[in-house]
């Protein structure tokens, strides 16, 4: 960076870093640096957030106020506004709207993360992204926040989860750096949040939450490094503290963390308010301040009595300033309709799961007569609410959808003819309330019940559709239904694909992005969710997700990477093209399409350390593929796995390490459904390799290295007896220190580490 390009003054670079409008960067016109139109998000253009801008720019009353509720709610319908004052706000912001993309095309509604990663594939989640760049671009909006939002589904109860992508840091690393190549490919600034760890709604404004260190870099961190090192250009960060530090003054994670280690040089920016000590933002690296506006005052104060560093000032306007210069465009005010609306089924078709399909009762028959149930069943919950909302009038009708695909369609009513019983269950999502239950309200479980007895005495068939937000316990239901498919929400043309998907048009190939618990006592964070007061203990460490379910051995509702398919799939072999490695290594699946149709799958591959120095997962993903293979047709799938797949961080070494040894390598269509193993040995000298910081207890309880130390202290003359007093009382200790004891010469040493490193780890 050219700390001297823009020769900006010291009130210009406070303006900077400081928010100029709810959603708008300042501007400093005599170095022709513009203001940034920021908005959500990552489903598509939130009309709430860019009307209130347009009032907050104006100088009026922004967000929250009577009149642009009654506006926002009756939009396409403004007929029903309710009184003069809503109606010439109304006029007033179709004007601004008419000014910046003439012919008013409304946003599209497109999945959340939850969905994405419910795909499987990075191509329709960059296709995504190119919809949401364009749709922006097309609104002036520069930077598109939540682009994507990489917080790890730590508990289901997170009023947001739907806006993350997954459990399990490989799965968002491999996906979400797509969403932001997408976006970015439409000159649209993408935005990764919330750095870091921001797992909950309840007391979110500067909850504190204790975080074991391997577990932030190897659960939490990955997602953000990923998009860091597809160039994503702004990060968000969070309100949280993190081991008591803000995150927007956490200088270990902002600078020597992103910047530093991981090479990010775009504009960190403050979520909404979650700024608390400005000064020590700056000095931290956290480049803006939002919302605006703000007043000076704060850092002008900081700058005379010296708390506040110059030089992280200038540097955090510059970066500011050179984000302003590159994407700071006039509106194009354009949207390819067509495009975006391909796009959006495209992605809806990948994503849909199939959880249960009993007696192969689906696909259904054209000549089915369907009696379609659910408060939400003609038009689907499509996002979610609060800064993911969209607002649009391109929601299609799933009554519509059905009706133009088969015979005929009632409407919460049972036809005489009817031979087909769908319910949609609907559950929104919303930022700032996490869910206290994940069980059905019992209101909506009896009526399910009743609808069910209705349909049973006319022997019809019977499909749940989960249109939710997170899982929820189904509690027997699901023994209740032949056919389940959860849809999550699944964007504008979600019914259009569930219809397909209902009929055949479609093969269902999407997999569960996380565990489906069949109770809420069996999740992980049961009793560390949302913590006490104004603080959180993340308990189970390392093991969230499906690695709490396998080390536990509890059975799920529905496994990770789970999802059904019309047809069947199989691996007919699995090997390693080399069993010894120290760098990488190849392994190759041969998958063959067993099944009558065609149809895709996700190939998923996961490693498990058959003997490990640090606790570790029964198994742990490291790699997958969605492929599509015809009815009969087979393809072998390589996988190539490097080093970082076979290392975890030592919190006492501050590293990743991996350590020589046996490790499987294993490969199926879930983290239960594995079907062929091979394994490979890592030819390495690692910190844990066998020598002089080997510990007494390791070597007493390895009968090979117990051999080779007594017969060395016999051959030796050494006193047998420190080593069982240490194994007796001080077992950790390190067989350097015994040796020291016993006055053993550095020759000596030198042999019996010799000896020990020959002792191959199994």
């Amino acid at each position: 960076m050219n700390k001297n390009k823009f020769n900006l003054t010291q009130k210009e670079q406070i303006n900077l870093v400081n928010g100029g409008s709810f959603f708008g960067t300042s501007a400093v016109p005599e170095k022709n640096i513009k203001s940034l139109q920021l908005l959500d998000g990552g489903t598509g253009i939130n009309f709430e957030q860019l009307f209130g801008d347009f009032l907050s720019r104006d100088g009026k009353d922004g967000i929250g106020g009577d009149a642009l509720r009654d506006v926002l709610k009756n939009f396409y319908n403004p007929s029903e506004l309710k009184n003069e004052q809503s109606k010439k706000l109304y006029d007033w912001i179709c004007d601004k709207l008419k000014s910046i993309i003439p012919d008013m095309t409304a946003p599209g509604c497109y999945p959340p993360g939850i969905f994405l990663a419910s795909t499987w594939n990075p191509d329709v989640i960059y296709k995504t992204g190119t919809a949401l760049g364009q749709e922006a671009a097309a609104y002036g909006v520069n930077i598109l926040l939540g682009t994507p939002n990489v917080n790890i589904h730590r508990d289901i109860r997170n009023g947001r989860l739907f806006e993350g992508y997954s459990e399990d840091p490989c799965v968002v690393s491999e996906l979400a750096p797509s969403l932001v190549k997408g976006v970015q490919s439409e000159g649209v600034a993408a935005n990764v949040k919330h750095f870091a760890a921001n797992h909950q709604e309840t007391n979110r404004m500067n909850i504190n939450e204790y975080i074991p260190e391997r577990a932030l870099h190897e659960i939490y961190y990955p997602g953000f490094k990923a998009c860091v090192k597809a160039d994503v250009a702004t990060v968000m960060s969070a309100y949280n503290q993190i081991n008591g530090v803000p995150c927007t003054e956490n200088r270990q994670l902002l600078n020597d963390i992103l910047r530093d280690e991981w090479g990010f040089d775009g504009v960190v920016m403050s979520d909404w308010n979650a700024v608390y000590h400005p000064a020590e933002a700056i000095n931290a690296g956290n480049d803006l301040a939002m919302p605006g506006p703000i007043a000076p005052d704060v850092l002008m104060n900081a700058c005379e009595n010296g708390s506040l560093s110059a030089e992280c000032l200038e540097l955090s306007a510059n970066r500011v300033a050179e984000l302003s210069e590159k994407y700071a465009k006039m509106p194009s005010g354009v949207i390819n309709r067509d495009m975006t609306d391909s796009i959006a089924y495209e992605t809806a078709s990948e994503g849909i799961i199939l959880l249960k399909n009993s007696n192969n009762i689906l696909p259904l028959e054209k000549s089915s007569t369907i009696a379609l149930f659910g408060e939400k069943s003609d038009y689907l919950l499509t996002c979610g609410e609060g800064s993911a909302g969209v607002i649009t009038n391109r929601n299609i009708s799933l009554v519509k959808a059905l009706a133009e695909r088969f015979d005929s369609v009632s409407h919460n009513a049972f036809a005489d003819d009817s031979d087909t019983f769908i319910y949609v269950y609907s559950l929104p999502g919303q930022e700032g309330n996490d869910r206290n239950s994940i069980s059905i309200s019992k209101n909506e479980r009896d009526n399910i019940l009743t609808l069910i007895e209705k349909s049973d005495s006319k022997n019809m068939k019977k499909i749940l559709v989960l249109n939710v937000s997170a899982p929820v316990t189904l509690d027997g239901l699901e023994n209740e239904f032949d056919g389940i498919f959860c849809i999550f929400l699944p964007g504008m043309q979600g019914a259009n694909a569930l219809a397909d998907c209902l009929c055949g048009n479609v093969n269902p190939s999407g997999k569960t992005p996380l565990t489906w618990p069949a109770g809420i006592e069996d999740m992980p964070t049961y009793l560390n969710f949302p913590g006490d007061g104004m603080q959180v203990h993340y308990g189970e460490g390392i093991f969230v997700g499906y690695r709490w379910y396998d080390a536990r051995n509890i059975q799920p509702l529905y496994p990770f990477g789970f999802g059904l398919s019309y047809t069947d799939f199989e691996i007919l072999s699995f090997e390693a093209e080399n069993e010894n490695f120290s760098e990488t290594v190849t392994v190759n699946a041969v998958v063959k399409n067993s099944g009558t149709r065609d149809g895709k799958t996700v190939v998923q591959v996961y490693v498990s350390d058959r003997e490990s120095s640090l606790t570790k997962p029964l198994r742990e993903l490291k790699a997958f593929r969605k492929i599509f293979l015809r009815a009969g047709e087979q393809m072998t799938v390589s996988f190539k796995l490097d080093k970082h797949d076979f290392e975890s961080y030592d919190p006492n070494l501050c590293a990743w390490t991996m350590e020589e040894g046996y490790y499987d390598i294993s490969v199926g269509f879930s983290s239960r459904e594995l079907c062929a193993e091979c394994s490979v040995y890592a030819d390495v000298k690692s910190p844990y390799s066998y020598g002089e910081n080997t510990s007494v207890k390791i070597i007493m309880e390895n009968e090979n290295l117990k051999n080779i130390l007594f017969d060395f202290f016999e051959k030796e003359n050494l006193t047998w007896s420190n080593v069982l007093t240490s194994y007796q009382y001080t077992p950790q200790d390190k067989i350097s220190m015994i040796l020291e004891q016993v006055s053993c010469t550095d020759e000596q040493c030198r042999q019996l580490y010799s000896l020990m490193s020959r002792v191959k780890k199994i």
